[in-house]
């Protein structure tokens, strides 16, 4: 079978709502990573809904681990997995969103998935503005801080 004929394959909603997510957020999938704690591989199977083997594309749905993760750092709302029926995930999404940050980590690499989290959350805020504004802004908060 050539490539012009190989299947469609159906790509999970849920995939092509975390892809939709992704590329508005700036991020990259090292940040993604980074902030997570999952592989760059699971996060790419996530986003692209494929996973092959034997050199074989087929659908993979994200389990709710994964889901509940990259659509906390994405900015997902519980509401919208709950509109792919993906109850179970919505409400680990909600209780994760509840919880307040520990002032503690468990690993290291969990305190570094943090600022990690926390230095690509900094870097696409900033980036909706021009180095003019933040210069400004700067500027007039010292001047009330005086």
């Amino acid at each position: 079978m050539s490539e012009s004929e190989a299947p469609e394959i159906d790509v999970p909603a849920e995939s092509m709502m975390l892809k939709a997510a992704y590329r508005k957020s700036g991020l990259t999938v090292a940040d993604l990573a980074a902030a997570t704690g999952l592989s760059v591989g699971t996060i790419h199977i996530a986003l692209n809904g494929i996973r092959y083997r034997d050199g074989k594309g087929k659908a993979a749905v994200p389990p709710d681990r994964t889901l509940v993760k990259l659509s906390s750092v994405l900015g997902i709302h519980p509401d919208a997995l709950r509109a792919y029926d993906r109850s179970r995930a919505a409400e680990l999404l909600a209780e994760a969103s509840a919880e307040e940050p520990a002032a503690e980590f468990r690993t290291d690499q969990e305190a570094q998935a943090s600022v990690a989290g926390r230095a690509a959350l900094a870097r696409q805020v900033l980036a909706a503005f021009s180095t003019a504004e933040l210069q400004a802004e700067v500027e007039r908060r010292g001047k009330e801080a005086r």
